[in-house]
C-alpha cells in the first residue's frame, strides 16, 4: 500500500506545471502567415510573473505579464498583405526571432484523405515540384492527435514553404487550391492542413455541437472527459499493482509460449478474422495466445516493416521471434507495429499473440477491408489463463478510434488553432459518411456553425468537395448512398450562407477512392470562394443547376440557370432515370431541347411523375455541361421518397 501511495504522489507531482524558459509552439516559426486585417494572437509560455514583449520589424507593439501558471498571451494589430517581416518575442533576456512572416489569408484544409493525401503520393509529384517557386504559397501541417478535451497547444513541424521538394508533403488539394488564389490574388497563402485519412465527420465535432443530436446522448455520457495525457499516466500508475493480480497470470508469459522454439503443435486452428466465441470459446474471458508465419514482402526494403495488427478485442501483447514489438489496451485502438527488420528472416517469422478479453466477444475480429497476408487466414491458437468477471477492476484507458470516435479530432487538432485568424476552410470529407448519408445535411450543417463558433467568427467561409464517383457504373438502376450523401452536401451549401460547393461528380475513378485529378478540384474550389468571398471570377462558381420542372404526357422538360453543352459526339445526354405511377426508376432518353433546356423522354406507358440526374454512385461518363462555367450539371432528384438511409444513425459506441 505504501508503494502504490508514493507512486500516486509521483504522479501527481508530475502533472505540476515545471519551471518554463521563454517557449512558443511549433505554429511560431519563421515563415509563418498571419492573417491579414486581422487582430493576431502571439502566445505561449515562459516565468510566472515575468513580462514579455513583441517587435514588429524593430518597433514593439506589445507588452504583458505572465500568468501564475507560465502562460502569456498578446494581441498583434491588423496588418496588410505582406512579406519579408520580423517578429521579435523577448523575455527574460532571452529573445525569439521570427523571420520572413507573411501577413496573407489563411485557409484551413480539413477533412479525410482526399484532403489528406500529398503532392508527393501522385504521379505528378515531380513535375509539381519543378514548378513551384513560389514563397507566396506556406503551410502548416497540424501533427495527426486525438484527445477527450480540446487542447490548447499546436504541435507540427512548424510553417514550410511550397516550394521544390517541400511541396510533396503539402495535401495536394491544398496546394492546387492555394496556387489559384495565391494566382489570382497576389498576396501570401497560408495553407493549414488539419486532416486523418479514413475519418467520419463526428470526430470532428465538438461535444457541444454533437449534445442537440439525441443518438448521440448515451455516447456523451460515457465518453472520457480527461486529457488522454492524464488517464495515460493514471493507468500506468494503476498497473502496478493490476497487472499480476489480474492481468498477466496464467501459464503462458512464465512458460514463454511467445518464443519462436515453443511446441505450438497442440494448438488449435482458427480462421482470421472471427471473434472466438465464434471459433469453440463460447462465454470464454481471458487470454487466449494466437500464432501464424510470415515472410517479409517480396522487394521491400527499408529498416522497419510495419506490422499493421489493427482491431484487437481487448487487450493484446505482441511477440516476433521472441522479441516483443507492441502492447496495446482497448479495442477501439488500431494497432500498427514497428518491427526492425535486422530482427527478421527472409521467410518464417513467428508472430506470436496474447490477446486478452474482458467481457463480450474477443480475439481478432477485423472488417475485411483491412486485411493483410498476415493477418488472414489460419493461426492457430490456445486457451491460458480463464477471467473470472466478477471482482475484476476495469481499467480507465484511452480506447477510442481516430475513424469515429466523437470529438476526438475536435479536441486534438481543431481546438488547439482557436486563438488563430483564419479566412476560411475548404472541406473534403464524407467518404466515411455514406451509409449515414441523410444524416450527413445536420452533421455537416451543425460542424460548420461549430467550427464558426470555435473561430469566433459567425460568418467564417466554407468551400465543401462534393463527392467524386466512385465504384463500377451499374448495369441497372439501384439506390444510391453515394448519392445520397451528395445531396446532403448540395442541400448544405445551398441553405447556409457563406457556403459554396465544388463538384467532383465527373472527376472520379471507379477503382480508387482517392482519384488524381486533385488539380482540377482545387481549381473549382478556388473559384467557388473568388467568387463568394472576394467577389472575383464568374458568377458560374457552379455547374448548371435545376431552375425549374415540367411534367408531360410522356416527357419532362428541364430548365436550368445557366447555358449548357452536350459533350460528345451522339448529341443525347446520359444520366437519367425516371418513374412513373409504378414507383420505379428506369433509364430514360434525354436531348438538349434548347439553350438552357432539356427533354427527359419517357420509355415506359406510364405518365413520368419522378425524375433522377447523376443519382448513383458512378454513373459513368456524363455530358451535360454549363456552356460558359464549364462545369458539370450537378447530380439532384425531383423526388421526396425516403432514402436508403434514412434511420440508418451513428452507432458506433
Amino acid at each position: 500500500m505504501r508503494s502504490l501511495i508514493v507512486a500516486i504522489l509521483a504522479f501527481l507531482c508530475g502533472l505540476q506545471a515545471p519551471a518554463f524558459g521563454l517557449e512558443m509552439s511549433d505554429y511560431y516559426s519563421s515563415g509563418m502567415v498571419l492573417q491579414r486585417g486581422e487582430v493576431n494572437v502571439i502566445k505561449g509560455k515562459a516565468r510566472p510573473g515575468s513580462k514579455v514583449s513583441v517587435c514588429l520589424d524593430g518597433s514593439r507593439v506589445a507588452r504583458t505579464s505572465v500568468d501564475g501558471k507560465g502562460d502569456w498571451q498578446l494581441s498583434l494589430p491588423p496588418q496588410k498583405a505582406g512579406r519579408n517581416h520580423l517578429i521579435s518575442i523577448s523575455n527574460d533576456g532571452k529573445s525569439i526571432e521570427l523571420e520572413d512572416v507573411a501577413f496573407g489569408d489563411i485557409w484551413l484544409c480539413a477533412g479525410q484523405s482526399n484532403m489528406e493525401y500529398s503532392v508527393g503520393m501522385f504521379p505528378y509529384a515531380d513535375q509539381v515540384a519543378k514548378s513551384a517557386d513560389s514563397k507566396d504559397i506556406r503551410f502548416f501541417n497540424v501533427e495527426s492527435r486525438m484527445d477527450g478535451l480540446p487542447r490548447k497547444d499546436i504541435a507540427g513541424e512548424g510553417w514550410l514553404y511550397a516550394t521544390g521538394d517541400r511541396v510533396k508533403d503539402l495535401s495536394a488539394v491544398g496546394y492546387f487550391f492555394g496556387k489559384n488564389l495565391s494566382d489570382s490574388l497576389d498576396v501570401p497563402v497560408g495553407l493549414i492542413s488539419v486532416n486523418w485519412s479514413g475519418t467520419a465527420i463526428e470526430p470532428w465535432m465538438s461535444k457541444e455541437a454533437l449534445e442537440k443530436f439525441p443518438e448521440f446522448q448515451g455516447v456523451l455520457v460515457n465518453s472520457q472527459d480527461k486529457y488522454f495525457e492524464e488517464v495515460e499516466q493514471a493507468f500506468s500508475v494503476f498497473r502496478k499493482d493490476w497487472d499480476d493480480k489480474h492481468y498477466l497470470k496464467g501459464e503462458g508469459l512464465n512458460e514463454k509460449w511467445y518464443s519462436p522454439i515453443h511446441d505450438f503443435s497442440e494448438w488449435k486452428p482458427i480462421n482470421l478474422p472471427a471473434y472466438w466465441e465464434n471459433a469453440g470459446l463460447e462465454d470464454y474471458d481471458g487470454a487466449v495466445w494466437f500464432k501464424t508465419s510470415f515472410d517479409i514482402p517480396e522487394g521491400f526494403e527499408g529498416d522497419t516493416l510495419l506490422l499493421d495488427l489493427n482491431l484487437i478485442d481487448d487487450y493484446d501483447i505482441a511477440w516476433v521471434n521472441g522479441l516483443k514489438v507492441g502492447e496495446t489496451f482497448g479495442n477501439k485502438v488500431w494497432r500498427h507495429y514497428k518491427v526492425a527488420t535486422d530482427d527478421l528472416k527472409a521467410k518464417g517469422n513467428v508472430l506470436v499473440l496474447r490477446v486478452f478479453d474482458i467481457g463480450d466477444n474477443g480475439g481478432l475480429n477485423f472488417h475485411p477491408l483491412f486485411a493483410s497476408d498476415i493477418l488472414s487466414g489460419e493461426w492457430v491458437y490456445q486457451e491460458d489463463y480463464r477471467l473470472e468477471t466478477d471482482g475484476f477492476e476495469v481499467p480507465d484507458i484511452v480506447n477510442v478510434s481516430p475513424f469515429s470516435s466523437i470529438s476526438v479530432l475536435y479536441n486534438g487538432m481543431l481546438a488547439p488553432l482557436a486563438d488563430m485568424k483564419i479566412k476560411g476552410v475548404i472541406w473534403y470529407q464524407g467518404e466515411s459518411n455514406v451509409s449515414r448519408a441523410a444524416d450527413y445535411e445536420k452533421l455537416l450543417e451543425a460542424m460548420i456553425e461549430d467550427w464558426r463558433r470555435t473561430f469566433s467568427k459567425p460568418d467564417l467561409p466554407f468551400a465543401i468537395v462534393q463527392l467524386a464517383n466512385f465504384n463500377l457504373e451499374k448495369d441497372s438502376y439501384a439506390d444510391s448512398e453515394w448519392a445520397e450523401l451528395r445531396e446532403s452536401q448540395q442541400r448544405v451549401s445551398d441553405k447556409v450562407e457563406q457556403v459554396c460547393m465544388a463538384t467532383a461528380i465527373d472527376l472520379g475513378d471507379a477503382y480508387d477512392i482517392h482519384p488524381h485529378n486533385k488539380q482540377e478540384v482545387g481549381r473549382r474550389l478556388a473559384e467557388g470562394v473568388l467568387s463568394m468571398v472576394y467577389d472575383r471570377g464568374s458568377c458560374y462558381q457552379q455547374g448548371p443547376r435545376l431552375e425549374k420542372v415540367e411534367y408531360k404526357e410522356k416527357s419532362v422538360i428541364l430548365t436550368f440557370d445557366q447555358d449548357l453543352e452536350v459533350k460528345g459526339k451522339y448529341g443525347y445526354v446520359r444520366g437519367f432515370v425516371l418513374s412513373g405511377e409504378s414507383g420505379e426508376f428506369a433509364w430514360a432518353k434525354a436531348k438538349l431541347l434548347a439553350s438552357n433546356k432539356v427533354e427527359v423522354r419517357a420509355n415506359a406507358d406510364d405518365r413520368p411523375s419522378a425524375l433522377r440526374y447523376l443519382w448513383e454512385d458512378n454513373p459513368g461518363e456524363m455530358n451535360l455541361y454549363g456552356k460558359d462555367s464549364g462545369l458539370p450539371a450537378h447530380p439532384f432528384r425531383t423526388d421526396t421518397l425516403v432514402l436508403s438511409t434514412e434511420g440508418k444513425h451513428y452507432d458506433f459506441d
